[in-house]
């Protein structure tokens, strides 16, 4: 695991070297063992190591093939690479090291592009080829790796982070408008917008290639879209072939040298992680726990790990701690978003309790279920459609008057609705309706044409599912419209600020396939599938009391918090002549919603103060300006 980082350049003395080398510095916390910046002529690569196949020397990066002339910087795990030594060793390949990242940069002299078709994992990499003066970039299928670059007049720079890019000087700390007031909509900044102008996310599944001072990009792997009317005749066959699937993906993820940490609720996801990793002798489970007894698992969470004998601890967070690291929280961030402080606090316990490597159960809740949102996305379809005869501006009449709670305003989007569909996204999904966000930003972040960064990418992402069952459509989109842009973004932010590599087991591509391939009525049950798969690899009293247990998200009880101890920090930092200082958000329109919030803490929400006060101490700690 790794942070990476490069530029390649036509014809022009731009200063390749100290840009690389300025990056590298600042993605040091994502590999601490080691780093290196090789130059290869228009291209320059850099790398920091975190080693955690072959540890030796043997593994550090870049790295080239036996004859220099291609080069790679390699960010990830490929869970299969194995399986490709006997073959490429065969072809005359010689290795140097026991690493994935030498299988990859050898697959790529045998198949080209097409060697990413290859790969089963999570992973980032760059490929200068020599040969052709080509710069290949690559994300992985469902996108938890990062990559993000942007185009130069002559030439392309990428890191893994966007702090990485603006270390390197060649970028201006401009704030991108579009990704501000995405941000705040969604509480996260969706792709193809950043928080930086001119820097782009390569999409999950797509590689990049820059040759002679042109850029394209093409998609390998797309989220597969379940097919209308598919049925299967024996569900048991189903989950016993789920299971075997889940056996395999969890031996291939459990591939290290060094030890490993298993991120364990109260719920199912991380129980079958659990029973997957059993006997291996590896893991130890860690549970953050709570003196707010309603968010509090470690009860919960102990009774899994003495069922499935695994070893298990328990990590009491007191609300002071969070008080005191809110500043490396938001740095650790690399983009503004509302959620990721449950995700930094647990990687925070694994690094200090000494591993490098943790499992996590991201990615159950989108493929089996688990969303309790689901019925609010479906109630609000069918009144979308009901209501789409009606003027919209009747919406507005009724509901979006600022008195309101904003969960009540949201309805406005429901009357007279273009697509039913789209609109019950945004009534559920958006926390500021358009006119708020641009009351609350600078004017020159504000749309001069009120236009809607949430109501486009929902537009293009409903266009991708049209002609699929209403529940179908829900559950597709939650796969680029939150897990990829928020859960795994943030979950990578954060364990990487603590020098940790996060692999979310269940989000194995051949998972992903089999289950979405399969009917809806099948899959979405309450993880009952997944737990079907399990039957006879769980403890069976397990698989009963986990039906049972309530559902409960791994959140903090930050409308508490907000309100007492981290109240000082927050007013700090939304003092008017702070923000005036700032320039980015309108200190009267924060300073309303603040008290507003204070009056009424149900009619705001925490979410709102939150995604307010993490963007205004962002751009301060970035040092970014409109």
């Amino acid at each position: 695991m790794c942070g990476i980082a490069g530029m390649a350049s036509h014809g022009t003395d731009q200063p390749l070297v100290s840009a690389t080398e300025r990056m590298v510095a600042a993605l040091a916390h994502r590999g601490p063992d080691s780093h290196g910046v090789q130059d290869v002529g228009q291209c320059v690569l850099g790398s920091t190591r975190l080693a955690i196949v072959d540890t030796s020397d043997r593994g550090r990066q870049p790295m080239s093939n036996e004859d220099g002339a291609v080069w790679i910087a390699y960010n990830g795990e490929c869970y299969n690479a194995l399986e490709f030594r006997p073959l490429l060793l065969s072809r005359k390949h010689h290795f140097r090291s026991k690493t994935d990242t030498e299988v990859i940069l050898h697959l790529y002299e045998e198949f080209g592009e097409d060697c990413v078709k290859k790969l089963r994992g999570m992973f980032a990499f760059a490929i200068w080829d020599s040969r052709a003066n080509k710069l290949l970039l690559v994300r992985d299928r469902l996108g938890i790796k990062p990559l993000y670059y942007s185009l130069l007049a002559k030439g392309i720079i990428f890191a893994s982070e966007i702090k990485a890019l603006l270390a390197s000087e060649t970028l201006p700390r401009r704030l991108d408008p579009a990704g501000i007031r995405a941000y705040l909509q969604f509480g996260h900044i969706p792709p193809p917008w950043t928080a930086i102008q001119d820097v782009k996310p390569l999409d999950p599944g797509h590689l990049g290639v820059w040759q002679a001072g042109k850029w394209r990009t093409a998609s390998y792997w797309s989220l597969p879209v379940p097919v209308n009317g598919l049925s299967y005749a024996e569900p048991k066959k189903i989950a016993s072939d789920l299971g075997d699937i889940l056996v395999e993906s969890a031996r291939r993820q459990l591939m290290s040298d060094v030890p490993i940490a298993l991120f364990l609720s109260g719920g199912t996801d991380s129980a079958v992680l659990g029973a997957l990793t059993q006997g291996s002798g590896q893991v130890t489970a860690l549970t953050i726990g709570f003196e707010e007894e309603a968010f509090d698992e470690s009860e919960a969470s102990k009774r899994t790990a003495e069922m499935l004998g695994i070893q298990h601890q328990i990590v009491r967070l007191a609300e002071s701690r969070t008080r005191e690291s809110l500043d490396h929280a938001v740095w650790a961030m690399d983009q503004p978003t509302v959620d990721g402080l449950n995700a930094y606090w647990i990687s925070r316990a694994a690094a200090e309790a000494g591993f490098k490597v943790a499992l996590s159960g991201q990615g159950g809740d989108e493929l089996f279920g688990g969303y309790q949102s689901l019925a609010w996305f479906e109630r609000f379809s069918r009144v979308a459609t009901f209501l789409k005869p009606f003027p919209r501006i009747a919406g507005s009449a009724l509901f979006d008057h600022t008195g309101l709670p904003f969960r009540w305003r949201k309805l406005s989007y429901l009357v007279g609705a273009d697509d039913p569909f789209v609109a019950a996204q945004m009534a559920v999904r958006l926390n500021f309706l358009e006119r708020d966000v641009h009351a609350l930003v600078n004017p020159a972040l504000a749309s001069g044409n009120s236009r809607s960064e949430a109501r486009e990418f929902l537009d293009e992402l409903a266009r991708q599912s049209v002609g699929q069952d209403l529940t179908e459509r829900i559950t597709f989109l939650d796969f680029p419209a939150y897990l990829e842009p928020r859960l795994l973004r943030d979950g990578d932010a954060m364990s990487m600020a603590h020098s940790l590599e996060l692999r979310p087991v269940l989000l194995d591509h051949e998972i992903v396939d089999f289950v979405m391939s399969l009917p809806i009525s099948m899959r979405l049950r309450n993880k009952q599938l997944l737990l079907d798969a399990m039957r006879h690899r769980m403890p069976p009293p397990l698989c009963s009391e986990l039906i049972s247990r309530p559902k409960r998200g791994f959140t903090f009880p930050f409308s508490r918090w907000i309100a007492q101890g981290m109240r000082p920090a927050i007013e700090n930092v939304l003092r008017p002549e702070r923000l005036k200082a700032s320039g980015v958000l309108n200190a009267n329109a924060v300073g309303r919603l603040w008290r507003r919030y204070l009056a009424k803490p149900e009619d705001v929400g925490w979410s709102r103060i939150w995604s307010v006060f993490v963007l205004a101490r962002w751009c301060e700690i970035m040092q970014v300006t409109v």
